[in-house]
């Protein structure tokens, strides 16, 4: 009988040895030894171990002369034992604050919020989490190594566009040139691609806030796939001048939305920016002003940002202007055969009774008559794809875009 029971506790254990049971009882404050975002876009956060969890609660940054504050970025890195199981909760120190309000909702998007896990801080793969009912969000996995990243979406720094830049400035019909300094007196570069004087020039940005890299990726995809057919002579009627990284102060120390002055990049265009408080907006104003100037100006300002919408937002115009909703009806045709974008065109009218948003595109339209959008990347889900979004998604949505403008600039009676 004792033999029995001895051979049935046994085989007991092997059989919770092959389905994987941690026989050692885990203590997650012995299993983990620190937690690091000492390093570039590393978020500033605090943490701690409570019922053996560890609780990360993020930081929020702000901006000048309001109570407005936005945390909606994460980054950092958990060193501890390989195969320890994470039990993990993300939560906003405090709630944001939009105009002077605290915000009453967040966190609880219908499609959820992937947090994305690196192991060799390159290669990204989403994981789902769960908003809990403080507005936390929870995520539970195993750790396959000694040290595992975590982020809000794909990482892409100023080391990776520095790598871009070196591997594309010495390709034909391609220039890099600084227009000016951020307030921590890093260079402003714009990535010219094309003829200089061609008659449809299109001036791209991305990054305006720091949380916000998906443009960075949709950027890089359009200009691997110029390099790529440039040599056919399709481009020859076209000039794309990028910034890249409009907030580049903001990406290096983790932040969310403001630049270090305290400024939201995509607000306040209805008038100059300050050349002291924003340097950034200041320089790529200018640079939009010299091509005006020179008899060049762009037929269309992209402004690419991440959200949990996915719209292209456009400008404030009359609803008796005709002429501009069959372009914009073409234009969003053009977009949903030649990319994943599936979501809306939002107009906006001028006799709406709204208040006026002065976004860059409003600006631009508004002091400069130029044509302008803003295209929010939606950060949890690609309807199209039916996917959570990753790095390579959004480069095929760059590739793409490099068409829907040749199509509707080059036919354009």
């Amino acid at each position: 009988m004792y033999r029995v029971q001895n051979l049935k506790k046994t085989l007991l254990i092997f059989l919770l040895i092959l389905s994987g049971y941690n026989l050692k009882s885990q203590n997650l404050s012995t299993e983990i030894e620190f937690i690091d975002y000492y390093f570039e876009n590393g978020s500033p956060l605090k943490w701690k171990i409570v019922n053996d969890t560890l609780v990360i609660s993020l930081l929020p940054d702000y901006q000048r002369e309001t109570l407005n504050r936005q945390t909606d970025h994460w980054y950092f890195k958990i060193m501890g034992k390989r195969d320890t199981r994470i039990k993990l909760t993300i939560e906003k120190m405090l709630p944001d604050v939009y105009n002077g309000r605290p915000a009453t909702d967040w966190w609880n998007y219908k499609t959820g919020i992937p947090c994305y896990v690196s192991y060799d801080n390159k290669i990204w793969q989403p994981l789902k989490t769960t908003t809990l009912p403080g507005k936390e969000i929870f995520l539970e996995f195993t750790m396959e190594s000694e040290e595992v990243y975590l982020a809000r979406l794909p990482v892409y720094t100023t080391s990776h566009l520095n790598s871009l830049i070196n591997r594309i400035k010495d390709t034909k019909d391609i220039s890099v040139f600084q227009i000016g300094k951020t307030p921590e007196k890093r260079p402003l570069e714009i990535i010219w691609l094309g003829n200089p004087g061609a008659k449809n020039q299109i001036v791209l940005r991305a990054r305006a806030h720091p949380w916000e890299p998906g443009g960075n990726w949709v950027l890089e995809g359009l200009i691997d796939e110029f390099i790529r057919e440039n040599g056919k002579g399709k481009f020859k009627n076209f000039c794309f001048s990028i910034l890249p990284m409009a907030n580049m102060d903001g990406v290096v120390r983790g932040m969310t939305r403001f630049n270090v002055s305290g400024m939201d990049l995509n607000r306040t265009w209805d008038k100059a920016p300050d050349s002291l408080l924003c340097p950034e907006n200041f320089a790529f104003e200018n640079y939009i002003k010299d091509l005006i100037k020179k008899g060049k100006p762009p037929v269309l300002v992209v402004d690419f940002h991440n959200d949990d919408k996915g719209d292209i937002h456009l400008t404030k115009r009359d609803k008796k202007d005709v002429q501009f909703i069959q372009n914009m009806q073409r234009f969003e045709k053009l977009m949903r055969e030649h990319t994943s974008f599936s979501e809306s065109f939002r107009y906006a009218w001028s006799d709406d009774g709204q208040p006026d948003v002065w976004t860059i595109n409003n600006g631009l339209y508004s002091r400069c008559k130029l044509e302008s959008f803003v295209y929010e990347l939606n950060a949890n889900w690609i309807t199209g794809l039916g996917k959570i979004p990753s790095a390579t998604d959004w480069k095929v949505i760059g590739k793409g875009l490099l068409y829907v403008f040749y199509e509707y600039y080059s036919l354009q009676k």
